[in-house]
């Protein structure tokens, strides 16, 4: 049984580790570049207008530097475009602007994301989120490393107007704190 065991671990420490090294460094700055995009058009959207869903002087890019505040020693990436479409399985034809960060590692279950929808999208928008919600549910069933089971479970996916929200993490006290904060719910 020990065998089995530490050879599973060694499996998932190669695993694990295999997506650290990088020889195209230009793949980590394009992620970084359409993170930096897309939040500069956030901020030009929600700087020319008040969008449904977020309270008066608040943005998405304050939100985000609250929950830097809750999470910054956790290893986390900006969510791109590709991440978007490949591993959120959001229709680009739904999205107006968004801003996200997921774990770097997979020992932790944290997404949050906050999807700013075209109009009449914002329920197109959740489902796909919940869609996600479930698939990590299904990642970390049976992985109770950090109670990621339990994260998982009670991850959260919200609508404030326009905007389709999903929280995982562990800290949802806190995280129900700075939503309220920053949104109309």
């Amino acid at each position: 049984m020990k065998k089995i065991f530490a050879f599973i671990f060694a499996a998932l420490m190669v695993a694990s580790l295999s997506g650290c090294g990088s020889n195209n460094s230009s793949s980590v700055a394009s992620q970084e570049e359409s993170a930096v995009s897309s939040s500069a058009e956030s901020s030009a959207v929600e700087s020319e207008t008040v969008v449904a869903g977020m309270k008066e002087g608040k943005t998405v890019e304050g939100f985000f530097a609250a929950v830097d505040e809750l999470y910054g020693e956790m290893s986390r990436t900006p969510i791109d475009d590709d991440m978007l479409k490949d591993l959120y399985m959001i229709d680009m034809e739904n999205v107006e602007t968004y801003m996200g960060e997921t774990s770097m590692i997979n020992v932790h279950a944290f997404d949050v994301l906050v999807v700013q929808a075209k109009e009449g999208k914002v329920e197109d928008v959740k489902a796909t989120l919940e869609e996600r919600k479930q698939a990590r549910i299904s990642e970390f069933e049976f992985y109770p490393v950090n109670n990621n089971d339990l994260n998982t479970k009670n991850a959260l996916v919200l609508t404030s107007g326009d905007y389709a929200i999903l929280v995982i993490c562990n800290d949802y006290d806190s995280m129900q704190k700075i939503l309220d904060e920053y949104f109309t719910f």
